[in-house]
């Protein structure tokens, strides 16, 4: 069954990634784009996960780590291989109502981490329920190829309409005008 998408706000939240390989790379990556406070346990780090460090607010605490260490945090990634800690981890998270991801284990998530389509504050998240990820990522990398240049700019425009103008039909449709124009609409 499908998903349904919900986006939230991960802004100076407190994210947990356990685990410093390939796999928590790549979701590290994509978290920073959304300026958590994150932390990565695990008792060796990436070199390239210490290189974001250095760009952004990352913790990276080299240390085995213990299951206190989901506690109060806002989302959790459980980014190893090893299944038996991997199901701790979802446990841990479920006992606490934190949402949680297991790497490649959809049974041991609350939520999917989604292929992701970030531009700006155009973000678009594509999934199949945990199903087939790599069905996800190819259809982001072909989906990126559409999107038009100047995609950050028609929203910033749209963003100034909707901030200077009064709320009302006459808005609305100078906003869906615009963005027909963009996109070459003719409906």
């Amino acid at each position: 069954m499908a998903l349904f998408p919900m986006f939230v706000d991960l802004q100076e939240r407190d994210c947990l990634v356990v685990g410093a390989g390939e796999v928590a790379l790549r979701k590290i990556e994509q978290l920073v784009k959304f300026s958590p406070s994150l932390t990565v346990i695990a008792p060796m780090i990436h070199e390239e996960i210490r290189a974001l460090a250095l760009e952004y607010p990352i913790t990276l605490v080299e240390r085995a780590y213990v299951l206190e260490d989901c506690e109060n945090r806002f989302l959790v990634i459980g980014a190893l291989d090893d299944l038996g800690e991997q199901e701790k981890i979802f446990a841990e998270c479920m006992t606490l109502k934190i949402p949680v991801n297991c790497v490649d284990s959809p049974a041991l998530c609350s939520f999917i981490f989604p292929a992701l389509i970030v531009e700006g504050d155009l973000c678009v998240g594509i999934n199949t329920a945990g199903r087939a990820p790599a069905v996800s990522s190819a259809l982001r990398q072909y989906l990126t190829k559409t999107i038009p240049t100047g995609v950050s700019k028609l929203i910033d425009t749209v963003h100034g309409i909707r901030q200077s103008e009064p709320v009302g039909k006459e808005r609305q449709a100078k906003i869906i005008g615009i963005c027909r124009e963009f996109f070459n609409l003719t409906y």
